[in-house]
């Protein structure tokens, strides 16, 4: 299929995507949903962790918005790297700090937890409007509404065919000059013959000066 039939399909089958949560194992997905109490959150740290480790999952609980930043697979243990903002509860624990953990998890059970420590500055961080983009995935409406925000008519034509993708994220940041590249990867919807459901999709966005300049689209991870 040439990228510009590819394009064309996905954009034909937006209004009928489903898009479900995904892109990370819904245990974790439900551990970082649960960001809100105290009581809620230990609720859900005691179903997937040992005591030792809810000892250490629950000063999770000062971050707010936690968000993938990469995966790492080996054998049956997954490993995420997370980050997410602190929310001010004390003078030890200042607020609006980007923390940087790790989790794995092995048959539905978290293993480990990894903390470290608040993000460097001079660490590649991605743009606020990049996340906003990949956080907007839930209807046709709400993401090209986004997508108008940062985007030219042409690159937005291009970018509505990843609507298909659920909960993208970020493998790789590249930097030259001006321009700001992610590789991305996302789990697609199912929504005909054409696109296959459950696979994983890579593609790359330039961005520069908070704007979308490119999209390029590398098929299906191998």
């Amino acid at each position: 299929m040439t990228a510009l039939r590819y394009s064309l399909v996905l954009f034909m089958v937006l209004a009928t995507a489903g898009l479900a949560v995904g892109g990370v194992i819904p245990e974790m997905e439900e551990c970082m949903r649960s960001h809100t109490t105290p009581q809620e959150y230990e609720a859900v740290i005691k179903k997937y962790a040992d005591p030792g480790i809810i000892r250490q999952a629950m000063g999770l609980l000062v971050i707010k918005e936690p968000y993938v930043l990469a995966t790492e697979q080996k054998g049956s243990v997954i490993c995420y790297t997370v980050e997410g903002t602190t929310v001010g509860t004390s003078s030890e624990i200042p607020s609006d700090i980007t923390q940087v953990y790790r989790a794995c998890w092995d048959q539905g059970r978290i293993i480990s937890l990894e903390f470290f420590g608040p993000k460097s500055k001079i660490h590649d961080e991605i743009i606020p409007e990049m996340k906003e983009c990949m956080r907007s995935h839930t209807t046709p409406q709400e993401y090209r509404a986004v997508l108008e925000k940062y985007a030219d008519p042409g690159i937005i034509r291009q970018a509505m065919g990843l609507l298909v993708l659920r909960e993208p994220y970020v493998v790789k940041t590249e930097k030259e000059g001006p321009v700001t590249t992610y590789t991305v990867e996302g789990i697609t919807v199912g929504t005909s013959s054409e696109i296959p459901s459950d696979v994983v999709q890579v593609y790359k966005v330039g961005w520069e000066k908070g704007k979308i300049i490119s999209i390029e689209f590398k098929g299906l991870k191998k």
